[in-house]
Parts: structure tokens; C-alpha cells; sequence
């Protein structure tokens, strides 16, 4: 064999952020010392993932991807609700 020779590490991953945005229940971003970005959601692989930092397979964050999506977007309609009430009238 004669030269050059070149290599390249390779490592296992996986599809998943291994991280991703930290979210609370309603699926909305927390800044580093916990405090919520008004406005800001993530959901899916965007997300930090309910599985940890892994990827468990094909088709595994779907049904966290619609659950996060469905809390932002009940958060969202609350927080629409409570802009429009009346003063002193209680959101539903």
C-alpha cells in the first residue's frame, strides 16, 4: 500500500436535536434561568425531546410533536381569550 492515506472519525448518532429548546407544559421556550419568552413555542425535533437526548426510532416524535403543537396552540387561544374579555370578566 503507498500513500497518502487520509481518515475521518465517525461516531453513532441519531436524528434528534440531542437537546433542543427547553419548553414548560404549554410547549413555550424557557430562557436559561427558567423564565418564559413570551411568545416563542417549540414542538418536535425542535424541542427538547421527551425520550431524552436519543432518537428511539422512525416515527417517534410524531405523537410528542402533535401533543407540544396542540398545547402551544391552546395556550395561544387562551392567552386570545383572556386580550379579549371584558374587564373583571372571567376567561373560559
Amino acid at each position: 500500500m503507498q500513500g497518502p492515506f487520509y481518515a475521518a472519525k465517525i461516531v453513532p448518532g441519531d436524528l434528534g436535536t440531542k437537546g433542543g429548546l427547553v419548553t414548560d407544559t404549554a410547549a413555550r421556550v424557557l430562557r436559561a434561568d427558567g423564565s418564559v419568552i413570551e411568545g416563542l413555542y417549540a414542538a418536535g425535533n425542535s424541542s427538547t425531546p421527551v425520550m431524552g437526548h436519543t432518537y428511539a426510532g422512525p416515527g417517534a416524535t410524531i405523537g410528542p410533536a402533535l401533543t407540544f403543537g396542540y398545547l402551544a396552540v391552546m395556550d395561544i387561544v387562551e392567552k386570545a381569550r383572556e386580550e379579549k374579555a371584558p374587564t373583571g370578566a372571567a376567561s373560559k
